[in-house]
């Protein structure tokens, strides 16, 4: 079959990072005899900058597949007008150029970004092709969400033509799916029942975290040195409103009072208010506390290596409800800290690899901290059980060998 990808986001080959959920899908396809054209953007997403193209067709054509970039303007904020008119250019741009493709057997489109998404269900149903939206992420209504208070009431008529976009996207796509089981449902409210649907989740890459961790440690171990009896306890991601890393930083405050130097937070990232967590570490002269900045992949992978427990922690405001890290959480043997609620909550509990508390409670944050520093064996029961899922279930060869499977039946379904 030849197999369409249509997404903006995901890291490219060749642009030298490890592979996201779209190039560990390619790579399954290929292996499981699919060909496989990439319709993506020649402005990086990820480092706001235009994507060198050569590298990328050279990668390309060594994995046996086949990218396109389509011309998009730039923008250097991710909650920005201009971001959404680079995906308004990308949409149609796609549209200008898909009908003289070669026809696809099937399409598969992210969703973010909406127009684009839906953009590639009109040409799957004009042609007569199966189509599927894979949602990462819950737009229009993140959009209300970063809407200044005051604007709120307003929020629904400024972003009609987003929620017209998502109608026309979900409910004209065959099949939907998503990396949550909270973004599947929300878009079957908007798309009506489908024939097919799934949940998969982003998962893991167990080898290539491995190696990382390896080669982490030859680099930069030193770097890093974890005397014996203390615990690590990380946060890794964006510094941003979505994220409550500042009661992290607030509960290092009893933390050190009580365990002094037994426990060190150490924060990896960058976002706009990573100069708040940088100024409470100062107010409070926090020991315990390591502010990070962005480290790369090996180097972060090193740190996670020696890591008890990660912190997943966002606001339920911000509708993230399965995110990245919480797998390399699992795969890194570390219990769970978590405060989403839903999908997540419910996978610590039922597998007893973490803690759950409320956002923005710092009390209950310190009590989890607390628990796991002074059960040490529970911690390290909850450790076992976190890499046990990450190996059962999380692995990227699992999650995306079923995910293959899916779209294979998709296919084949359709034609009858």
């Amino acid at each position: 079959m030849l197999i369409w990808i249509v997404n903006p986001f995901d890291p490219l080959p060749g642009e030298r990072e490890q592979l996201g959920r779209y190039g560990f899908l390619a790579r399954c396809l290929r292996q499981a005899g699919h060909d496989v054209v990439w319709w993506s953007s020649a402005f990086s997403h990820r480092f706001k900058r235009p994507v060198d193209p050569e590298p990328v067709a050279q990668a390309a054509r060594a994995a046996g597949l086949e990218v396109r970039l389509l011309a998009a303007p730039p923008y250097t904020r991710n909650v920005s007008f201009a971001r959404l008119r680079n995906h308004r250019r990308l949409a149609t741009e796609f549209a200008a150029a898909a009908p003289s493709a070669p026809r696809p057997d099937l399409i598969l489109a992210s969703s973010p970004p909406l127009e684009l998404a839906a953009r590639a269900v009109e040409r799957g149903r004009g042609w007569g092709v199966p189509t599927v939206v894979d949602i990462q992420d819950q737009w229009p209504d993140n959009f209300v969400r970063v809407t200044p208070r005051v604007l709120r009431p307003l929020s629904r008529l400024l972003f009609r033509p987003y929620y017209a976009w998502e109608r026309r996207a979900y409910r004209g796509a065959d099949a939907l799916i998503g990396v949550a089981d909270g973004y599947v449902q929300r878009s079957l409210r908007v798309g009506g029942a489908k024939r097919w649907t799934g949940m998969f989740p982003l998962g893991v890459d167990l080898a290539d975290v491995a190696a990382a961790m390896q080669r982490g440690a030859a680099r930069c171990g030193d770097r890093w040195p974890k005397p014996p009896d203390q615990v690590w306890l990380l946060y890794s991601g964006s510094l941003s409103h979505a994220y409550d890393f500042l009661t992290i930083v607030r509960a290092a405050v009893p933390a050190q009072k009580t365990f002094g130097d037994r426990v060190r937070f150490v924060l990896t990232g960058t976002g706009e208010l990573a100069s708040r967590a940088a100024a409470l570490v100062r107010q409070h002269g926090l020991r315990n506390v390591t502010l990070t900045g962005f480290l790369d992949f090996d180097e972060w992978a090193c740190v996670l290596s020696r890591a008890d427990a990660g912190f997943n922690a966002s606001f339920p405001e911000a509708l993230i409800y399965f995110p990245n890290k919480i797998f390399y959480y699992l795969a890194a043997g570390a219990a769970v800290l978590n405060t989403i609620p839903g999908q997540c909550a419910e996978l610590v509990d039922r597998h007893r690899c973490g803690l759950n508390y409320a956002a923005g409670d710092v009390d209950a944050c310190f009590a989890a901290v607390r628990r796991l520093v002074e059960s040490a064996d529970e911690r390290r029961a909850m450790g076992a059980a976190a890499r046990r899922l990450a190996e059962e279930v999380f692995d990227r060869r699992i999650v995306y060998a079923e995910m293959t499977r899916f779209l294979e039946r998709v296919a084949r379904e359709a034609r009858g």
